[in-house]
C-alpha cells in the first residue's frame, strides 16, 4: 500500500513531572519526520579474500529527525517544543512511535536522547523547529 507521506508521524513522549515517561504522542505542528538506521561493519579482509573486501556486520545504531512549525503555546495532546526542550536539558531519555497516523502495516518504537533542538525564524517567515533523536537500546517493529 503506497501512502501519502502526510500520514507518517513521530510521536514522542511528552516531560513527565513525576520522572515516568508518558506515552508517546505526535510532535506539534511536523511537517517532515525521518528514522535513519544504520549497521557498522568490520573488516575482516585478509591475504585469501582475492582483492576483496569481506565484511562482518557490527554495532546497529538508528537515529531520528523531525521538523515544524512552532508555537510558543501548548496543545493538549501534543508533544510540544517546550517539552522537547525540558527533556534535552535534563538528559531524560524519550520514548518514541514512528508510525502512520491511521494504523496500517507497522509501528517502530524505542527510546533515544534529544541531541539538537533549533528554533528559528526568519523575516516575514512563519518560525519552525527542527529537532534530533539518538537512538539507544534496540529498536522495535510490531505489526498493526
Amino acid at each position: 500500500m503506497i501512502f501519502n507521506g502526510t500520514d507518517l508521524i513521530l510521536k514522542v513522549s511528552p516531560s513527565s513531572t513525576a520522572g515516568t515517561p508518558d506515552t508517546p504522542v505526535k510532535l506539534m505542528h511536523s511537517q517532515n519526520v525521518s528514522l535513519s538506521m544504520n549497521v557498522d561493519t568490520i573488516d575482516i579482509s585478509t591475504k585469501d579474500s582475492a582483492g576483496f573486501r569481506d565484511l562482518l556486520g557490527g554495532q546497529k545504531s538508528f537515529s531520528l529527525s523531525a521538523d515544524g512549525l512552532m508555537d510558543f503555546e501548548a496543545t493538549a495532546g501534543d508533544t510540544d517544543v517546550a517539552e522537547l526542550f525540558d527533556q534535552m536539558m535534563d538528559r531524560t531519555a524519550v520514548s518514541f512511535t514512528f508510525a502512520l497516523a491511521t494504523p496500517a502495516g507497522y509501528t517502530i518504537t524505542g527510546d533515544g536522547f534529544i541531541t539538537s533542538l533549533e528554533i528559528s525564524g526568519g523575516t516575514e517567515d512563519a518560525p519552525t523547529y527542527s529537532v534530533s533523536i539518538e537512538g539507544t537500546g534496540a529498536i522495535t517493529k510490531t505489526a498493526v
